[in-house]
């Protein structure tokens, strides 16, 4: 018979076991993980080390009736059209906060971009940018979206689903260990738990997770650009940006409205109702204070204040 685990002291050691290892892959040498000799390679494993290995492990702890809780299937057809007004929301969100965040704290913004942190693997050839994408955007996409929205929204989400997007965006934010993205992460991070709810796919934040990094990736350089400017275009960028986010947000509430009326009308049961009838501050003050998650707080204050 299997351990019984409660998910609100649980699933936080998983994530305090991912924060270590991120910690420690730091103090590790480039050259020792062969970031230089082969640095797609060297993302590939770290990556699977850092999130998908704990993610696997816990899983394999938690037993075969915890599966289904991950939603590994794809989305319907119908529901393509709700992942693109999702990505583009949060794609536009997103960059709203980071051009808010840079002008707050341009140098610890522009520290722990993700563009800088995989220039010296970006090559001009065809197949050096097919390996960036797939080293740096594709692969942390499926294994940040397995650890946060597979294992963590199934281990919160009988708390209550709006509690599971909180606490999964807030440890994916706290993951990057960075104050100036807190809030870019963040947002991120709950459009990304509310696709995987609205299609019950975690395939579908995955994909927008994917091109998510891969903008990122290679557009982010030109927008702080813009921004370093302070001129009419980043001006423009910004109404822009605002247009495109509050449009997308409207479309994506009206797919979300129209996927979830298919529901009632079919009669698709939840995949989240508990038994447990407590009043929603009693599911939000186990979850957020709880001693494990207090301790990721913590520690993600210290490290972040330690970096500058």
């Amino acid at each position: 018979m299997r351990p019984r685990f409660k998910p609100t002291a649980a699933a936080p050691l998983l994530i305090l076991a991912v924060f270590g290892l991120t910690l420690a892959a730091d103090l590790i040498p480039e050259d020792s993980l062969g970031m230089r000799e082969n640095p797609y390679l060297a993302a590939v494993v770290v990556q699977l080390l850092i999130y998908a290995v704990p993610a696997l492990f816990y899983c394999r702890l938690r037993g075969r009736e915890f599966t289904p809780k991950l939603r590994l299937r794809l989305f319907r057809p119908a529901q393509i059209l709700y992942v693109w007004h999702a990505l583009c929301c949060m794609t536009s969100a997103s960059a709203l906060l980071s051009i808010l965040m840079y002008r707050i704290a341009p140098e610890a913004f522009a520290r722990s971009s993700v563009s800088q942190a995989a220039a010296f693997a970006m090559g001009s050839g065809f197949f050096d940018g097919l390996y960036v994408v797939v080293a740096f955007a594709l692969l942390p996409a499926v294994t940040e979206e397995l650890l946060f929205r597979g294992v963590i929204i199934g281990e919160y989400e009988t708390q209550s689903p709006g509690v599971a997007v909180a606490v999964s965006a807030a440890m994916f934010a706290m993951a990057h260990f960075s104050a100036a993205r807190f809030p870019v992460y963040f947002a991120a991070g709950a459009v990304l738990a509310s696709a995987l709810y609205a299609t019950r796919s975690l395939i579908a934040p995955i994909l927008m997770h994917a091109v998510y990094n891969a903008l990122v990736l290679y557009t982010e350089k030109y927008v702080l650009y813009i921004v370093d400017k302070q001129n009419i275009s980043m001006i423009l960028l910004v109404a822009i940006l605002c247009a495109a986010a509050v449009l997308s947000a409207a479309l994506m509430c009206f797919e979300a409205q129209s996927i979830y009326r298919g529901y009632a009308e079919s009669n698709v049961p939840s995949e989240y109702a508990g038994s447990d009838r407590r009043g929603t501050f009693a599911h939000i003050a186990e979850a957020f204070f709880a001693p494990g998650f207090l301790l990721l707080v913590l520690l993600f204050i210290l490290v972040s204040v330690t970096r500058g």
